[in-house]
């Protein structure tokens, strides 16, 4: 509980410091699908699984959109097995960009468009310069 509040009060802060989703943003967090999936199997996956609902919950108020409820409402037991298909589907990429996939999914695409004329995602690598 204490790990998703920080996550969600860094968040908030950052925003209302007027943090643009144009600079390069920095998740602490080292899972990547491969330590995700290694977790889940050997039932050690307790603070991957914290940190997966702190992201949820962070992007939720961060974008002030509902993710948890939006179409079918969503548990915790949903999360993580949805997590599971997409590092499966995945083994290279990362939980966090997972979660903005589920994000953007669960929300029809609302997620994105609310970043509107914004060419990057604060989680997304930012594009080459020229």
């Amino acid at each position: 509980m204490r790990i998703m509040f920080s996550i969600a009060l860094a968040l908030a802060l950052m925003i209302a410091s007027g943090m643009s989703a144009s600079q390069k943003m920095w998740v602490e967090t080292a899972d990547d699908c491969g330590e995700w999936a290694k977790a889940r199997k050997l039932k050690r996956s307790s603070p991957h699984e914290a940190r997966l609902v702190g992201m949820i919950d962070g992007m939720a108020i961060g974008r002030v959109i509902e993710i948890w409820k939006a179409g079918s409402p969503m548990s915790r037991e949903q999360l993580y097995a949805w997590m599971d298909q997409y590092c499966q589907a995945n083994p290279q990429s990362r939980v966090v960009i997972g979660a903005e996939e589920l994000a953007n999914e669960k929300t029809s695409g609302e997620y994105r468009r609310l970043q509107k004329n914004l060419s990057a995602t604060p989680l997304s690598d930012p594009p080459a310069r020229k």
